[in-house]
């Protein structure tokens, strides 16, 4: 019995022999097995791809939701700062125009271009300065509550003693047009001598309302030797001012009075050279530099401009 495969081969009109060799079934076999290795390798490959990919895509879906969260948060913040700062805005005016007379001036903080620092920053890092910022300003803003709390009682508790410091001028000087003669020392017009002068003089024409500094009570309200008629306001917070040389006295001791109230009108009673006021502010019972005291009155240019006119001179008008 012949072994091994054979095929008729009608061409040859024989039988041939189909047996494969022993190498070319090891061939064979190798090959398969490669083939099958590689197709293996090949799915599994693909399947840890797709797998991390789906798994990192799911990483960053989870990561943009948390940074939508947290953005929308900070955007919540942002509101509720922007309602603090502006509450804090008009407290501080409240505060600014009560103390200074007029609005705080912010334009020194402006920039050119105040985002330009943005321009490289990522999203990440952009968040993450925006949410550490508003966290400060938050802390900050309620320090600042806290301190304006106490700054309106303080204002509260002294309002009263604020309107009863002298702080504008007896009379209407705004524009500076009438001489004034200062405190100090000076020539007395009579005696030619070197006297100390206890309050300023204003040279304005007979019948010039005057007006009282601040608010108090009227103390003495006459005549006094060299002074002519005087009135004499006590404010009850260790001050007291002086308006002399006046021709109508309108009103009486013991009357109340407020800050810029009309309480006369300038003469020549008394000692003195020409038509004036003379005007005096005391402090514990001791003359004081009435220049001092018209800071209600006086922007700082015409302060600066009052105190070298009243300066020029070395003679009293008293």
């Amino acid at each position: 019995m012949i072994k091994g495969g054979y095929k008729y081969n009608p061409d040859t009109l024989d039988f041939e022999n189909t047996e494969r060799s022993k190498a070319k079934k090891m061939l064979i076999n190798g090959l398969s097995v490669l083939v099958s290795a590689l197709i293996i390798a090949v799915v599994v490959f693909f399947a840890f791809v797709l797998y991390f990919n789906m798994k990192m895509k799911n990483e960053r879906m989870r990561e943009n939701e948390i940074l939508q969260a947290e953005y929308e948060k900070l955007l919540k913040r942002k509101e509720q700062n922007n309602a603090y700062l502006k509450e804090l805005i008009k407290k501080d005016e409240i505060i600014y125009k009560s103390v200074f007379k007029s609005l705080p001036d912010n334009s020194v903080f402006e920039e050119q271009n105040p985002y330009k620092r943005f321009s490289n920053y990522s999203v990440k890092q952009m968040i993450k300065d925006n949410s550490s910022r508003l966290q400060s300003v938050r802390k900050r803003v309620k320090t600042l509550d806290v301190e304006h709390l106490e700054f309106s009682k303080l204002i509260k508790k002294d309002e009263l003693n604020k309107r009863n410091i002298p702080s504008i001028q007896p009379v209407y000087n705004y524009n500076l047009k009438y001489p004034v003669y200062g405190y100090g020392k000076r020539i007395d017009h009579v005696y030619k001598s070197l006297i100390v002068h206890p309050g300023f003089d204003f040279a304005v024409p007979e019948g010039t309302p005057v007006f009282a500094a601040a608010d108090g009570v009227v103390e003495k309200s006459g005549r006094k030797r060299g002074l002519g008629k005087r009135i004499v306001i006590n404010h009850n917070n260790d001050y007291k001012t002086v308006y002399a040389h006046l021709e109508d006295l309108d009103v009486r001791k013991g009357k109340t009075v407020k800050k810029g109230q009309k309480i006369g009108t300038v003469g020549m009673t008394g000692k003195t050279l020409i038509s004036h006021l003379h005007y005096e502010v005391e402090y514990k019972n001791k003359p004081v530099n009435p220049v001092h005291y018209f800071f209600l009155d006086l922007t700082p240019q015409k302060f600066a401009t009052i105190i070298s006119e009243s300066n020029k001179s070395g003679l009293s008008l008293d």
